[in-house]
């Protein structure tokens, strides 16, 4: 298991409110923050604090995605709280998607908003979340084209987030990485500026390092216009 991420504040905000977590060789996640001055990038930094200490070991793996759901419901009910009790954080909240990987070769996920997971698997590449947003709702009923959607003015508006409601729902479900090359994490800040084809082609590469400086440089190019962070896994590594 190999793994690379990076982050950076791209050519427009003024401050990164996206955060990485990283605990190789089990557990990796994305926040991209929203809120205030200061309070998004206070969110998601709360939230894969929170999320750190996740310990599945001793959990039977039939039980692993109800105690991540919990333990991303608590982190849920914990950002609210702060948004609430601290005047300056008021309304503030964070996507939060995150993998978890098991003894057997399976992934475990745990998904709000719109950061993605990418899978390349059998020379076959795909994202296996799905977007939490206005438009990607709205081009599952066909109301909107995927051109359409990515030329939206609407399209960074999400429908879920940690710790903008009390309650939260949670995208669950679990997948094989068997014959799984590559596994990335990011941020809208990369998916937004870089085409899924040109992610595709840079993920059959070897060197992660190159890889992800490349996708960086591809999205700073590209105008930089949020915050862009992400996580390459090598599954063969």
């Amino acid at each position: 298991m190999l793994a690379v991420s990076r982050t950076n504040c791209g050519l427009v905000r003024e401050n990164n409110e996206d955060s990485v977590l990283v605990r190789v060789p089990t557990l990796f996640a994305i926040a991209d923050g929203m809120g205030g001055y200061n309070a998004g990038e206070i969110a998601s930094f709360e939230a894969v604090r929170l999320l750190s200490d996740l310990d599945c070991s001793n959990i039977p793996e039939s039980e692993v995605l109800g105690y991540l759901e919990s333990k991303i419901k608590k982190i849920n009910t914990q950002i609210w709280t702060m948004s609430q009790e601290i005047p300056e954080q008021h309304g503030m909240g964070t996507t939060l998607t995150a993998v978890y990987l098991g003894k057997d070769g399976v992934a475990f996920v745990g998904h709000v908003g719109d950061s993605r997971i990418y899978l390349m698997q059998d020379g076959v590449f795909k994202q296996v979340t799905s977007d939490h947003s206005l438009v990607a709702e709205m081009v599952r009923q066909k109301q909107l084209t995927p051109s359409e959607a990515a030329t939206s003015s609407q399209k960074h508006i999400i429908t879920r987030a940690i710790g903008a409601l009390p309650e939260v729902e949670v995208d669950l479900f679990e997948f094989i990485v068997a014959g799984a090359q590559k596994m990335l994490l990011c941020s809208d800040g990369l998916s937004d500026m870089v085409p899924n084809e040109v992610i595709e082609k840079l993920l059959l590469g070897k060197d992660l390092n190159v890889i992800a400086d490349k996708l960086m440089a591809l999205a700073l190019a590209a105008g930089g216009k949020d915050n862009i962070s992400f996580i390459i896994l090598d599954l063969e590594g």
